[in-house]
Order: C-alpha cells, then structure tokens, then sequence
C-alpha cells in the first residue's frame, strides 16, 4: 500500500482534476462531509472560505490511497479513518473520491485543515514518517506485499547507491541519447559478466548496440549506437583494471577497428535505422491521426452530452421560477380583492396617516402584520433571493463543467503527443529487440536447451499416447535430468576457454558422485581410526592426471608425458 499526502492551495483545480472522466475509467464521489454543499466545487469553496479567516496559505491537505491488492469499501473508510486520526484530522471536514485507472481502483481523500473553533491550521508535522509508518501497517494488517521502499523503511535501513558522477560531455550526450550514464554502466558492465573471454565480451556487445574500438589514447574504447566515444574501464563497475587487462589481452587490438571506423559503423547503422523508420512513419502517422481523430469526436460527443445535460436542467430550473413566480402573483392577487384584505389595508392606512393612532398602534401593526401588502411585499422578496441563489449555483455548475472539459481537452491532447512520439520510437525498439533476439538464439546452449525441450514433449506425448511403461518412465526422467542441467548451465557465463570446460567437467562428475555416494562407497576409504573416509575433489583429479592451472581452471597433463 503507498500512502502520498501533501498540504495545498487551490480547491477549484483539485476539485476538477479529481472529477476528471477523461483519464480515468471511472469517478465516483463517494463522500462530502461537514458542508453544506454537495458537488466537489462547493465543498472546497467552503474550506477555502473558512480559512480566508486565517493565516493559512494551504487550508488542504490530500491524500491518495494505493493499494497493492484490491480493498473493500468498508476497508477503504477503516483505512481513511485510522490515516484521519495518525495525522490528527479527527472530525475535520473532508471529502472522498474513488477512481478506477487502468483497471485499479485507488481512492483520494481531501481534508480542511482549518479548525472550526479555534480559527487556526492544524500542524501537519512529520506527515511523510506517520503516512510511511500507517502504509506499514495497514499492508500487515490486509495481508499485503510491502514495496521494496516500504521494506527498508520499516527495518530503518539506509541503502546508498553507487552513482556515477556524470561529465558534462556525459550529460551533453545524455540530453542527445537520452541514455543516462548509470544506463550505459549497467549495459557494459552486464555484458562483461555474461562472457569469459575477450572475444564473448566483444559480441556480448554488439548484442547491446556498442562497438568495441581500438583507443586513440588508451587500449580500448567504446562507441555507442550514436557515435559518442566512452571509455571501457570507466564503465565497468567493480571491475579493477588488471582484471580488464588480463581478460582483454587474448583480443588482438589490430582486429578491432578505430575509433573513426567505429563512429562510421555507428553512423551507417543509425542510417539504417532511420530509413527503415521513416518507411514506416508514413502508415503510423495516418493511422494515429485516424484514432486522434475518433478520440476528439469522442471526447466532444461526451462533452456535449454533459451540457445538453446541464441546458434541460436550466431549461426546467426556468420554467419552475416561472410557474412559482405566476403562483404566487396569482394568489396575492386572489387574496386582495378580499373583503379582509382592503380592510386590513384601509385600517393600516389609517394608523400611518394618523399620528395619534400611529403613536400608541404603531409597533403593535407592525409586529402583527396589520397590513397584508407588506408580508406580499416580503414572499416577493424571499422568492427573489431564492430564485437568485439557484441561478448563482447553476452557473458555478457551468463555469465547474468549462474547467472540466478545458481539463480534459488537454488530457486528450497530452495523450495524443505521447502516442506520437510512441508511434515514432517503436520502429527502432523493434529493430533492437530483433536484434537482441537474433544474437541471443545463436548460442549453442540455447539451441541445445530447445532441441530438449522439444524431445521431453514428444516423449510425455508419446507417454499419454501409449499409457506409458516403466522404460517410458525412465525415458521421460532422463529428459528431465538433461534439460534442468541445460538450463542450469546457460545461468553462467560463456564458457569457451578448455581450462574452463575441463573445470566444468570436473565439477559434473564430482556433483555426480556425491549424489551416487548415498547408495554406494566405491570411492570411500578406510582411516587410521577406521572410520570411512571419502576422497577430496582434489586428490580424485591428480589421481586420473589433471593438475592445478594458472588462473582459473585446470590444465590436462597425462601420466607420463
């Protein structure tokens, strides 16, 4: 569960970028407490109001609540409520909204951080820690997976990075490339784990879209697919330079190509690139334009639905002040050609227009509402104030729905850009990933890892065909030995080198052994205390001729030669 609040200003843009249909699936207003409104606008309106009587710059505080794993209702307001009462907004007045996005409902919660009767902001101190430790706790308390962050948090762990302090040429070439040089680190350095020789570390990249180059000023140099030149032991992390050195010394530099040559592979790949994108920019282009379209006519048809919507409530909201404002003309005038009503008038008259009567009836025809044309005068009036403060209202809605659509144009447009550029990218994204994948399916660990697979198929086929027997059994186990030790072996680097096959070798047979030692003690011998003792790896092989190497591996030497 990620918990991220913040305090803020500016409740009319909160209020529409929360109502905003547009990016999101669904909205649903799900709870407005302590106003007298009940859309969004209003509410904010209010808290705004409120704290215009104080000091406060951000009367707000919001809130988004993700979850991890879908939640109930009643475990969304347990969750708001324990959050309300670790950040000390008990009973403040808020409002709950509920979105769907991409499929996945997350909930916003906006509080007025202005109390009541104290007239004062209430003090959101160390708000991040008490969202961070909630987050904690309610993850446990719904049985959710904690993010990674949330996990350090909680065992109070301070993990630091090793981050490559970039050049300004590296940052120059960034703003061009768009590849940080943390990126470019991780792509090198992942391409001289994968491989055990010079030659595997050169193809490795290749794979990655780099050309390894004969240095100007130093052995070797690297060329990315933009043609920039980086140093190759700046960009191996944890890998010392006499390390670098005795891996890369078995690769003649005469074959590799210079820088120059190298920047021209680069540029005539990235030629390439570009005109294979630009043949198909055409088609994209038309059809994104296509969907730009449909998506504004979308967009207007529901918007335009949204203020016809609005126009018939006006229409009807008219039509009622009409009727009420005709209805009550029409029962003042019934009541006044009333034989009470002239005599209620005439007598009020009377007691203005005579001093005497108006010194001592004065105040009692006032407060008993002698005069019957005054309490009409009144209703006029009230239904007037009425009638106003609904207009008022109808077009706060009006002005809410312009920010709404405003809103949601430049959602639209925003989307649009993005699905341009994505439209223009994916050309060469695909032209890459082809190429990972081509290099990638010419190893022959992986060839021979498929071509198991596919007999292990065949043979559980076969099995279900037949019914299966205890040789087809063992048939199939086998196969399955075989496979899990191919794909065993293609999680380690490349081995080319004989010394380090020969390593392998040893390593399967002694692996093999102790797994045949719980059944039999062929290789076991008997001690000076007669217990059994078995052999070391080390003393098995120097008994059939092989003898420890330089470097790594073993070197074959036969008895004798």
């Amino acid at each position: 569960m990620i918990l991220k609040g913040s305090a803020r200003s500016g409740g009319s843009d909160l209020a529409t970028h929360l109502l905003n249909a547009y990016d999101n699936e669904r909205v649903e207003l799900a709870d407005i407490r302590g106003t007298i409104a009940d859309d969004l606008h209003g509410a904010f309106a209010e808290f705004e109001a409120v704290a215009s009587g104080t000091k406060a710059q951000k009367p707000l505080y919001s809130l988004s609540v993700n979850p991890s794993e879908p939640l109930t209702r009643e475990q969304y307001i347990e969750a708001v409520e324990a959050i309300e009462n670790k950040l000390g907004l008990t009973g403040q007045p808020r409002a709950v909204v509920f979105h769907i996005k991409d499929g996945r409902e997350h909930c916003h919660v906006v509080w007025s951080r202005i109390d009541g009767a104290e007239m004062k902001a209430i003090h959101m101190a160390h708000d991040r820690r008490k969202l961070c430790d909630m987050a904690v706790h309610l993850a446990e308390q719904y049985g959710h997976e904690l993010p990674e962050g949330l996990k350090a948090w909680k065992q109070r762990e301070q993990f630091k990075k090793d981050k490559l302090e970039a050049t300004l040429a590296e940052n120059a070439q960034q703003k061009k490339s768009g590849i940080t040089p943390e990126q470019r680190r991780e792509d090198i350095t992942a391409a001289y784990r994968e491989a055990d020789s010079a030659s595997a570390f050169r193809h490795a990249l290749e794979a990655r879209g780099y050309i390894l180059a004969r240095g100007d000023r130093r052995a070797f140099a690297v060329v990315d697919r933009f043609g920039d030149v980086h140093s190759l032991s700046r960009y191996l992390k944890d890998v010392p330079r006499k390390e670098m050195r005795e891996r890369m010394k078995t690769l003649d530099p005469s074959s590799l190509p210079s820088v120059e040559q190298a920047k021209e592979q680069a540029r005539a790949q990235q030629k390439a690139s570009a005109e294979r994108a630009r043949e198909q920019r055409a088609a994209q282009e038309d059809a994104v334009k296509r969907r730009s379209a449909e998506k504004r006519a979308a967009m207007e048809r529901a918007q335009a639905a949204r203020w016809l919507a609005l126009a018939q409530r006006e229409q009807a909201l008219l039509l009622r002040q009409q009727q009420e404002r005709m209805a009550l003309h029409a029962a003042q005038k019934a009541e006044a050609s009333g034989m009470m009503f002239r005599m209620r008038a005439k007598v009020a008259d009377l007691v203005a227009g005579t001093p005497a009567l108006q010194s001592v009836l004065g105040h009692i025809s006032s407060r008993a509402g002698l005069d019957p044309r005054e309490r009409h005068k009144l209703e006029d009036e009230a239904l007037n104030r009425r009638h106003d403060r609904e207009k008022v209202a109808l077009e706060g809605r009006k002005k809410a729905l312009d920010k709404i659509d405003r809103r949601e144009r430049m959602a639209l447009e925003r989307d649009l850009k993005r699905e341009a550029l994505a439209a223009r990218a994916a050309p060469v994204e695909r032209a890459a990933a082809q190429q990972r994948e081509k290099v990638a399916r010419t190893d022959p660990r992986l060839l021979q890892e498929d071509g198991l697979g596919a007999a292990f198929n065949d043979k559980a086929q076969d099995a279900r065909a037949t019914g299966g027997d205890g040789e087809t059994e063992g048939e199939d186990r086998r196969l399955r030995d075989s496979w899990g030790k191919a794909q065993k072996q293609d999680k380690r680097p490349h081995r080319t080198d004989p010394r380090l096959l020969e390593e392998d070798a040893l390593r399967e047979e002694f692996d093999e052994a102790a797994q045949a030692r719980r059944h039999d003690s062929t290789d076991e011998g008997e001690g000076e205390d007669g217990r059994s003792r078995r052999k070391s790896w080390k003393q098995r092989a120097q008994e059939k001729g092989h003898r420890r190497g330089r470097g790594r591996g073993y070197g074959m030497k036969r008895d004798g030669d």
